[in-house]
């Protein structure tokens, strides 16, 4: 660190990133993260929230269901749990699209449809929850 490195923290009032000082934001993040912190109830990698906006049936494809995925990664072949009411109903991902086009994964903030196994048009409507089902902690 040089001597004008050193002049700038002192006159705007902050210390270097080696001392391990943070501003007021840096600090109130932190709280945040902590306090915010998703509780699940599954392991690290293994949640995932997808919120059904449309369905529709594909003659040769199954049942495809249109929505935004809120938390988490779907992939194909996951096992998965339809919440629609208080009913809970299992299924499997059999296929995803994008934007017609056909992919092996989705993330957190993508629009696409998956098509599930398993699983009536009658049990899954609009805004219902797919969830992935994960292994709850120990």
């Amino acid at each position: 660190m040089g001597l004008l490195d050193n002049i700038k923290d002192k006159l705007f009032n902050r210390e270097s990133a080696d001392t391990g000082f943070m501003t007021d934001d840096e600090k109130e993040l932190r709280e945040y993260e902590q306090y915010y912190t998703p509780q699940s109830g599954v392991t690290d990698g293994t949640y995932a929230e997808f919120v059904v906006s449309d369905i529709m049936t594909i003659i040769g494809k199954g049942l495809g269901i249109i929505g935004t995925v809120t938390g988490g990664v779907f992939h194909v072949g996951d096992a998965v749990v339809v919440v629609h009411g208080n009913t809970e109903t299992p299924a499997v991902i059999t296929g995803i699209e994008q934007f017609r086009n056909v992919c092996d994964s989705i993330s957190e903030g993508a629009n696409a449809g998956i098509f599930l196994s398993g699983i009536d048009r009658k049990q899954v409507g609009r805004n219902d929850i797919i969830k992935k089902q994960g292994i709850p902690n120990a």
